[in-house]
């Protein structure tokens, strides 16, 4: 199992929320546009923020502090 010092896992809890944000952002959007192309790209780039984040935070979840 890999070892993570504090600001390693700081960072990545930064990351996470830094995502998440993203994610709300992409949310909105979506509720907000009506062209299919945009809305298409605004759903993939949706489905890929939350494998990120559910990435970073089995890091987080995984890793020991050193």
């Amino acid at each position: 199992m890999a070892q993570f010092s504090t600001r390693e896992l700081l960072y990545l809890e930064d990351m996470s929320k830094m995502f998440e944000s993203i994610e709300k952002n992409i949310r909105h959007a979506r509720t907000e546009v009506t062209d299919q192309q945009i809305l298409s790209m605004l759903n993939t780039m949706s489905q890929e923020h939350r494998q990120i984040i559910q990435s970073a935070g089995s890091l987080i979840s995984s890793g020991r502090m050193q």
